[in-house]
């Protein structure tokens, strides 16, 4: 019973948390960042798909305002450089990425459910073997005085 005291004290602390708005499921946090997603929406439309003005500084002469990106990787960068980013860039890589981002925040989210679950459990064992050495101490007590 000690070695589970001592493993309830010591080895299961929770995680510290910097911020947690409230206790359901993130639903501030996952607000948070539906509006910061639908605040870019405007800008990426832009860029993406109206013309730049013929007098727009870096963008004057291009169609799309992104055309900038792959004229500055090809002039401004070394080749290598711009290799590695354009590698970096391709999309079979980015959504493996994400896809393991998300298996990882599943893992996470996972591990911290079970060992909640576990300092639960092991926090009422220790309430019932407190409870048990209450009522054998009191028998003791009780057979000495009688």
């Amino acid at each position: 019973m000690y070695f589970q005291c001592w493993a309830v004290m010591c080895c299961n602390v929770p995680e510290a948390r910097v911020f947690k708005a409230s206790r359901s499921n993130n639903f501030y946090l996952d607000m948070l960042l539906l509006i910061l997603f639908l605040s870019t929406m405007p800008v990426l439309y832009m860029i993406v798909s109206l013309p730049p003005s013929f007098d727009c500084g870096p963008f004057s002469g291009k169609n799309r305002m992104f055309e900038v990106i792959g004229e500055t990787l090809e002039n401004d960068f070394p080749s290598w450089m711009a290799k590695i980013l354009r590698q970096l860039s391709n999309p079979g890589l980015v959504i493996a990425v994400i896809l393991v981002m998300v298996l990882a925040i599943c893992y996470l989210n996972a591990t911290a459910k079970g060992q909640k679950a576990a300092n639960l459990d092991l926090k009422r064992k220790m309430k019932l073997q407190a409870l048990e050495n209450k009522m054998r101490n009191k028998k003791m007590a009780a057979a000495r005085a009688g």
